[in-house]
């Protein structure tokens, strides 16, 4: 394997850099999609299957960080010793089908399953992307082309949404055009095929189109594999690590918790179908949600450009108050108009910790443990993250907030906890966090 780092060699052309960055922000996006369109379809699941609100978080949250939390390392190990784009491409191919396999599901052990190998499929994503993204760009342009890959997310839950509630629109007619091949399947079973097959193609695309960067920054490595120099730079950079990933999970947990209950809080609260619940979360989340991506790495380089070394803690802090106010008053708005209002307002911020916490990382770690580190960030925010907001929900609806339109105070206490957390978390941090970025300096790429 040659990874030397060749300060002469040219960075790759622009075009072909942001070519890339579209493929990895299609692949985000499709994974979102495979991710969350479940929670349009959680009342005809819990219907059929005969599921509490407790085994839908379950399912929509613990199932999925599985395997996503446990194959984060060993993925982050591979990403920094071997050719990344296999691995991505991969990864892309295992989610794909394993959502298809979700339509097949008649149990709560057999969607288990399939969610955990969805989870296992999207651990990939972000350490493969972060790094093949900071061997593609300059410094100086990292934060923008992260940006651009954020967007992935916010691209992929508005088509989760509007995709989702064309394939509930369309399910009958496709059981009875084909009624050979779906007759048998529920409607919400249809959904998981319709989405799950552009995945498929998207893997084929990845294998062939994109090239292996080279790795810079990086000396060529024969030693055997070992944790130890991942658990030296915890250790030496632990309180700013800490800072930067809590905060992160704190976004997350609520975002997590956002996708999997906001639509059931329309159809329990507000009495619309899951189609109209489609159709409006798509129109306010694919353009405000383009807007946070893309603003998250202009905010995150206009601050560099004024010397403020702290900006990624700045961003993500932003959005913690955005999540303790705004998410708090649409859980508990009134009428649907307002609660659409207030999801406009958390929208805008919707990408910027994600944003800024991979920006960090990469910023303070060297390169060859740059994807180890992404994976015990991914890793920590599945399960913590990524896990919880989605269960604890669930367990506040069935024991503390029973009425069915309980949701909207369990997903307020979620929004409001959550944010004063991270604010108090990342205000706490924010020191060592400078610290750090100073010290990695001393290993700063040579553009």
């Amino acid at each position: 394997m040659s990874n030397c780092g060749v300060n002469e060699t040219a960075w790759p052309s622009s075009r072909y850099a942001w070519f890339v960055v579209f493929l990895l922000v299609l692949a985000y996006a499709i994974g979102v999609v495979d991710r969350i369109v479940i929670g349009l379809l959680t009342q005809s699941i819990k219907a059929d299957l005969q599921l509490s609100d407790t085994d839908l978080g379950v399912i929509q949250g613990f199932a999925f960080s599985l395997f996503y939390a446990m194959f984060a390392l060993p993925v982050g190990l591979l990403v920094d010793r071997w050719k990344r784009v296999p691995v991505l491409w991969a990864g892309v191919l295992i989610w794909s089908v394993a959502t298809v396999f979700c339509g097949l599901a008649g149990s709560f052990a057999m969607l288990f399953l399939a969610r955990v190998f969805v989870g296992a499929g999207e651990s990939t994503t972000t350490p493969a992307s972060s790094s093949i993204i900071a061997d593609y760009f300059p410094p100086a342009q990292r934060a923008k082309a992260y940006g651009v890959f954020a967007m992935g997310g916010s691209l992929g839950i508005g088509i989760a949404y509007l995709l989702g509630s064309i394939a509930i629109q369309v399910a009958a007619g496709i059981k009875e055009w084909t009624p050979g091949i779906f007759g048998a399947f529920r409607e919400w079973q249809i959904v998981f095929f319709v989405i799950g097959a552009p995945g498929i193609l998207l893997a084929a695309v990845m294998a062939f189109a994109i090239r292996e960067p080279l790795r810079r920054g990086a000396l060529a490595t024969t030693e055997k594999i070992s944790l130890v120099p991942l658990w030296r730079e915890m250790r030496t950079n632990r309180l700013a690590l800490v800072t930067i990933m809590l905060g992160t999970i704190m976004n997350v947990m609520i975002v997590n918790a956002q996708l999997a209950w906001f639509p059931t809080l329309f159809f329990r609260v507000h009495g619309w179908t899951p189609a109209q619940v489609g159709n409006v979360l798509a129109s306010v989340g694919v353009p405000f949600g383009l807007f946070s991506a893309l603003t998250a790495g202009w905010v995150l380089s206009w601050l560099a450009k004024r010397g403020r070394d702290d900006g990624p803690v700045l961003v993500m802090g932003l959005q913690c108050v955005a999540w303790a106010i705004f998410g708090t008053a649409k859980c508990l708005a009134p009428t649907p108009q307002l609660a659409l209002a207030g999801h406009v307002m958390t929208s805008l911020f919707a990408t910027w910790a994600v944003t800024s916490a991979l920006t960090a990382l990469n910023q303070i770690t060297p390169n060859r443990l740059r994807g180890q580190v992404v994976a015990v960030y991914t890793l920590l925010t599945a399960f913590v993250g990524v896990a919880l907001g989605s269960v604890v929900v669930g367990v506040l609806n069935d024991h503390v907030f029973t009425d069915p339109k309980g949701i909207a105070p369990s997903l307020a206490l979620v929004c409001f906890t959550g944010g004063l957390a991270g604010i108090a978390l990342l205000a706490y941090g924010r020191r060592a966090y400078l610290a750090a970025v100073i010290r990695g300096r001393d290993f700063a790429d040579v553009t």
